[in-house]
């Protein structure tokens, strides 16, 4: 696909109401999506800078938890509890709202549903996670400031 073409069907899936194109010809394979902003841009008091504009996405959950294997003398199987939360998207996960900041959560911690446990940054905007459910989180199964892909399990979360 050549360039103008690409930038057409850029343009078309922006102006649609469609969030999500999935293109495949026997020579290549393009997934475009966009994210629809639900909060407005905030601004810095303290140094009058607009932040990036976020976007809540809730984010899917893994249909059923695999066991960790944890390396114990006798061997056993140590199971994790909960669904893990994947990434919607392709994108940079950041634990925490700032580098200075205390992380979004810790393992332990107790999330209500819609409560946001990280952010996905894809194309400069900033994506809110969701907890979609409420619980307690067992697991952080990623960095910061690591490159996540989509439907990467990120954190898990036990009910």
């Amino acid at each position: 696909m050549d360039y103008e073409k690409l930038i057409d069907l850029i343009d078309h899936i922006d102006q649609s109401s469609l969030a999500y194109m999935d293109y495949e010809t026997e020579e290549q394979h393009i997934i475009l999506s966009k994210e629809v902003p639900q909060l407005n841009v905030k601004q810095d008091p303290a140094s009058f800078v607009e932040q990036p504009q976020l976007v809540n996405t809730p984010a899917e959950v893994q249909a059923e938890a695999d066991p960790v294997m944890a390396p114990i003398e006798e061997e056993e199987v140590q199971e994790v509890a909960g669904k893990a939360v994947e990434s919607p998207m392709v994108g940079v996960v950041y634990l925490q709202p700032k580098p200075d900041e205390d992380p979004y959560v810790k393992v332990g911690d107790r999330v209500e549903q819609g409560d946001v446990i990280c952010i996905v940054e894809a194309m400069k905007l900033m994506n809110e996670i969701q907890a979609p459910r409420s619980g307690i989180v067992t697991e952080i199964l990623v960095e910061n400031e690591e490159v996540v892909e989509y439907k990467q399990p990120l954190i898990r979360i036990d009910e």
